[in-house]
């Protein structure tokens, strides 16, 4: 009864958070904002995959709640929340927000985008996270209850991922017709160059001096697949942000220029997959932990990404900005066990494995660097180097039909949100396709739990199996970097660098 009152004191008091947008005396209107982006892969916010997609819904849309720079929810489209039990949950939304329609934006609107989002016959790639929803309520204008299966202590959290954009009330096509209630909206967009984001009309949220947000005009993302020109166009003036930055590039840009670096907390992560399914390779738990024990993570670090990255467990997505639910244990290299493991297994001369690479930010460094570890152990790699929209297509160089491949994970409120989406069973974007009985049975509990320590216990035990036999190779938890023009101001990172807003960014004169 004691931890009950306690969950609930905990629950009440994250219901009163406020999301503040910062007084700016000084802060100024006007002017177009220039990002430097991959291509956009879907339009459509309930289907984003890739950096681009999430930062461009993340000026567009809102969400139930905003996950902060301490993976906690805080208000966004909702003021307040509270559950009694864990199992019911009720929100309390903004009075006052309009799609760019002039449509108000209501409970049922909120009602209707869960509701997309966990139809398996939409196939969101949410649609296991939030398959816990038993169903989803209006009572009125200003109102969303969600009656849950069971009890899920951080569901607050749950309605905060990316996907979960709010949309109208019976919209079927999203990507085709885009309505939105974000402070920007989708103006034009030409899929080989840029995408421009205008003013939404009708968005009156202010800052806490009471200035109407934004102070923006535009902002335009601009694709280009090459960071390092899109750092030379930043240093030169002609972007204002480019985020994810190596070590190589930051440097670059605090040697000279008109930018300035932005860094954070993250647990964003690059994992190298193995497809562990009949027929592949990897299904051998003894070639995974071979490719584990050949394994440096510091070497890849001081390679790719000296001073902005941590090591974590290695081979688990859950890095130590988790706090309590990360499992601190240091990974082991062991070589020669590596190779006594690949004997066993049947290949005592080694194997040639091919790993496909997206053109994209550190990850032909850490395919590189990957590479000349495993030749240690008489394992020939080949990298194949594909685009990021051949990547994360539907090709056989796809991150869900390769054997091996380097995927970007982004930053998320719950651990558990990535073990749904990607390590079981049924995960929608499970890559390596991996299958294990116990681990599934560990996420539903961990899904559930309301004792914290009790939860606390299971992500040990879940960390722990995918260390032991886990699809991945997490080659480190990296720093959210970006660099933004001296210009610029007012613009805070976030942890997931891609979910950074700039609903109250400024130029200054």
């Amino acid at each position: 009864m004691v931890k009950r009152k306690m969950l609930l004191v905990f629950l009440l008091a994250a219901s009163v958070l406020a999301l503040p947008f910062c007084a700016q005396a000084a802060a100024q209107y006007g002017g177009v904002l220039k990002i430097g982006s991959q291509p956009v892969n879907n339009l459509d916010p309930h289907f984003a995959t890739s950096i681009a997609d999430i930062m461009l819904l993340e000026q567009v849309y809102h969400h139930l709640t905003y996950i902060d720079a301490s993976n906690r929810p805080v208000p966004d489209l909702a003021t307040k929340w509270n559950s009694p039990d864990g199992k019911t949950w009720t929100f309390t939304l903004r009075p006052d927000v309009k799609f760019n329609n002039g449509a108000p934006v209501t409970a049922k609107d909120v009602a209707y985008s869960f509701n997309r989002l966990r139809d398996p016959k939409v196939g969101s790639p949410v649609v296991k996270l939030y398959k816990n929803i038993l169903k989803v309520e209006a009572p009125d204008a200003t109102h969303v209850r969600f009656t849950l299966t069971h009890q899920n202590p951080e569901f607050a959290s749950d309605v905060g991922d990316y996907h979960a954009s709010i949309i109208p009330d019976g919209l079927k096509d999203p990507a085709k017709k885009r309505i939105s209630s974000g402070p920007f909206m989708i103006a034009s967009y030409f899929p080989e160059d840029r995408i421009i984001l205008k003013k939404n009309p009708y968005f009156n949220q202010k800052d806490a001096a009471g200035n109407r947000l934004p102070y923006l005009d535009e902002v335009h993302m601009i694709f280009s697949p090459d960071i390092g020109g899109q750092v030379e166009a930043l240093r030169g003036g002609e972007l204002n942000f480019v985020g994810g930055l190596t070590t190589e590039f930051a440097e670059t840009i605090k040697k000279g220029g008109s930018a300035k670096i932005l860094t954070n907390d993250s647990n964003m992560h690059w994992a190298i997959h193995m497809r562990s399914d009949k027929g592949h390779i990897a299904a051998d738990n003894r070639i995974r932990k071979a490719l584990k024990l050949a394994t440096n993570h510091k070497q890849i670090i001081n390679a790719v990404r000296p001073g902005l990255a941590a090591v974590g467990n290695g081979f688990s997505p859950v890095g130590p900005a988790y706090g309590k639910y990360y499992l601190d244990k240091a990974p082991v290299m062991d070589l020669q066990k590596a190779k006594k493991l690949l004997a066993e297994a049947g290949h005592p001369n080694g194997l040639k494995i091919n790993l496909v690479a997206q053109n994209q930010l550190d990850v032909i460094p850490i395919a590189t660097v990957w590479k000349e570890q495993l030749a240690k152990i008489g394992v020939t790699v080949d990298i194949k180097v594909v685009p990021s929209d051949v990547y994360f297509g539907d090709g056989a160089q796809s991150w869900l039909k390769c054997d091996f491949g380097i995927t970007d994970w982004g930053a998320r409120a719950t651990p558990v949100t990535y073990f749904n989406l990607a390590y079981a069973s049924k995960g929608p974007w499970n890559e390596s396709h991996w299958s294990d009985a116990e681990f599934d049975r560990l996420t539903s509990q961990v899904d559930r739990e309301m004792d914290f320590n009790k939860r606390v216990k299971l992500y040990h035990q879940l960390q722990q199996i995918m260390i032991e036999r886990g699809p991945i190779v997490v080659a480190y938890f990296e720093k959210s970097v970006a660099g933004v023009s001296s210009k610029v101001q007012n613009v805070k990172l976030a942890a997931d660098w891609a979910r950074t807003r700039f609903w109250n960014a400024y130029f200054k004169k």
